[in-house]
């Protein structure tokens, strides 16, 4: 039997063959002897051919075959300094593999055929595990692990729901005593041939139940009750669900959950913790099907309390139309700003701690990064994935914590691709809009929600040379974006799939008829007067790279409105309008490798016999399917 492993940076897109770093693995049917050669893909898209490396980096650790699998274990360097093997980092890493029908002849590498497949992985990120523990602590027993499963029931999502938030709250079991979270997973519907890519995004959010006055402490146990409703629905929605909003469990597409390193614990129950909670469900129905979901979480938690209690915060860029993405752009940066002005007031003296980040934005996201401003100073980025993957969102874990001071910044990066877009993308819920947002676990745990920010309204417009609109002046204008969807934690759309003129085309299937940019009619200067806002941005010169780079440089270096979201009620803190600091940019160290052409990420090097701990590769094929001396591709 053979195995082949190809290996290619999520640069490659569309998952293809072209410039990848490959190994050909494989037991010999005659010997029994496991083989590996080291190869990479040709440049070209006709050449589909594995070319063998010069230098050969791969070595076979141990191997077997029977009738039914086939296990090949093999090593090498995080970096080879080979300029046809891609290094290792902690971004994404898209796995390609394929299977044949023969041993390999070293005169021809033919290709697997139809036999192939690609899975996003995280080579070198740590992962906690509901049993990970510091040396010096004891390994936590069975029999002190609980689980809270929280799901919704049957929700159905219609055909006409492109996109749809589901909101159902959920009351906590009776704890007489504080417990922990150690760690949390999905449960997911399965749709058969859909599968469950119809779940998006789902988030456990705390809930404060004395936020407003007048609010009723029993209705949360009527909601409990019921099935839910839309969020963020004027009609549907009670005010006091704006109160959920520092969350507890966060999945994306791709993730595993999280479980927390030995130390930390998320805290519930108690005589004064929280006693209730919304589950939100983030519904893409992009093939318009009828589904009836039943998706949530499983929380695992313990009685047994850890040393810390731990919290979640998210920040970047507050969901707005003021985040916009031009089209045609081969990478185009947005940044979300959490300064000081929450981190001055927010923070303990000795900071927090993180623990883990996970990136999240949509279709057209493509690199990520979390940067951290101390004193005027970059340190070294808190998290980055180069090779961010919408389908394989996953929790970064760190090997070691980082500690955020008061007055810190927070920023989150990210770039987009848009190249096939023919008009510009917003921020915004559905997965066609996007996001710019980072999760993060830390310790102690503080009074915090949410830090993030956007463009303020007023410069947005003025950045296009719109200063007035008819029948509303520009605070009025304001008001609309700042208290009408634009705060993540609090606003949330239900929208479905409009058609205008009898036909809605994929380039205008996010411009629905609500959008306020299509209301918004120009009064001020005469020259583009009648004219919505949105048909103003169509008609702009997108395809001039330098009219895109000055408008991209303008939203970073330009102001910010900075929200702090705090979960208490007895502290606020001002929105505020800054400046993007000024800072010395952190330099990676050096490329140690001279011939290093692959790749920009030179995070992790290489140093003497350092290899990557062992690739495992078994693929498990029944019998009747496979016979013993068929050829596997991995």
């Amino acid at each position: 039997m053979k195995l082949w492993t190809i290996m290619d940076y999520i640069g490659s897109n569309d998952g293809r063959m072209p410039n990848s770093d490959m190994v050909l693995v494989w037991v010999d049917d005659s010997t029994g002897q496991p083989n590996a050669l080291d190869c990479h893909g040709a440049q070209n898209l006709t050449n589909r051919v594995p070319l063998l490396d010069d230098t050969q980096n791969y070595y076979v650790l141990d191997g077997f075959q029977n009738a039914t699998h086939t296990n090949v274990k093999f090593k090498r360097k995080i970096e080879t300094c080979d300029p046809y093997d891609i290094p290792f980092s902690t971004d994404t890493l898209k796995i390609l593999w394929s299977f044949g029908d023969m041993d390999p002849n070293y005169e021809s590498l033919k290709g697997h055929g139809k036999n192939r497949g690609v899975k996003s992985l995280h080579l070198l990120s740590p992962k906690f595990t509901q049993n990970s523990r510091d040396p010096y602590t004891r390994k936590i027993k069975n029999s002190e692990i609980s689980i809270w499963d929280i799901t919704v029931n049957n929700i159905t999502v219609e055909p006409t729901m492109d996109t749809l938030y589901w909101c159902k709250i959920v009351r906590l079991p009776e704890f007489s005593n504080k417990q922990h979270i150690i760690g949390y997973e999905a449960l997911l519907s399965h749709f058969g041939h859909l599968n469950s890519n119809i779940v998006h995004q789902m988030t456990l959010f705390e809930c404060q139940t004395k936020s407003y006055p007048g609010s009723d402490p029993l209705s949360w146990d009527l909601w409990v009750r019921s099935s839910g409703t839309v969020c963020n629905s004027n009609l549907l929605t009670p005010r006091d669900w704006d109160s959920c909003s520092t969350p507890v469990a966060v999945w994306s597409p791709g993730s595993q959950g999280q479980f927390l390193p030995s130390h930390a614990g998320i805290p519930i129950g108690g005589v004064s913790g929280v006693k209730y909670y919304m589950l939100e469900i983030h519904y893409d129905n992009s093939n318009k099907k009828k589904i009836v979901d039943h998706s949530g979480f499983r929380i695992h938690y313990t009685h047994k309390l850890r040393t810390y209690d731990a919290g979640i915060i998210v920040s970047g860029v507050s969901i707005s139309d003021t985040q916009l993405i031009p089209p045609g752009q081969n990478m185009y940066r947005n940044v979300g700003i959490c300064g000081p002005s929450c981190s001055s007031v927010m923070f303990p003296e000795k900071g927090i701690k993180i623990i883990s980040g996970s990136f999240h934005s949509h279709q057209a996201g493509r690199k990520m990064s979390l940067r951290h401003i101390r004193s005027g100073k970059e340190l070294k980025r808190i998290i980055e994935d180069y090779n961010y993957d919408y389908s394989h969102q996953h929790v970064h874990q760190l090997a070691n914590e980082t500690v955020v001071l008061p007055g810190d910044y927070l920023i989150t990066d990210c770039a987009y691709e848009t190249k096939q877009r023919k008009l510009p993308t917003f921020g915004g819920y559905s997965t066609k809009q996007e996001m710019c947002l980072t999760f993060i676990t830390y310790y102690p745990k503080i009074e915090l929600s949410g830090c993030y920010s956007m463009t303020p309204v007023r410069e947005f417009f003025e950045m296009f040379g719109v200063y007035q609109f008819y029948a509303m002046n520009m605070t009025d204008v304001e008001n609309l974006f700042l208290y009408n969807g634009n705060d993540y934690i609090k606003n949330y759309i239900s929208t479905e799939t409009k058609k205008k003129n009898g036909k809605l085309s994929k380039d205008e299937d996010i411009f629905y008829d609500e959008s306020l940019l299509n209301k918004l009619i120009i009064s001020d200067p005469a020259e583009f007067h009648d004219r919505t806002f949105l048909s103003h941005l169509h008609q702009l010169p997108w395809d001039e790279p330098l009219f895109t780079k000055r408008v991209e440089q303008e939203f970073i270096t330009g102001k910010h409105m900075t929200f702090c979201r705090v979960s208490n009620d007895s502290i606020s803190i001002p929105p505020e309008i800054i400046r993007f600091p000024e800072f010395t940019a952190y330099v990676k160290p050096a490329r140690t490798c001279l011939n290093y052409i692959l790749n920009d990420n030179g995070d992790l090097r290489s140093k003497g016999s350092r290899h990557v701990a062992e690739l495992t590769s078994s693929l498990f094929i029944l019998y009747n399917l496979v016979k013993k001396h068929n050829t596997l591709v991995h």
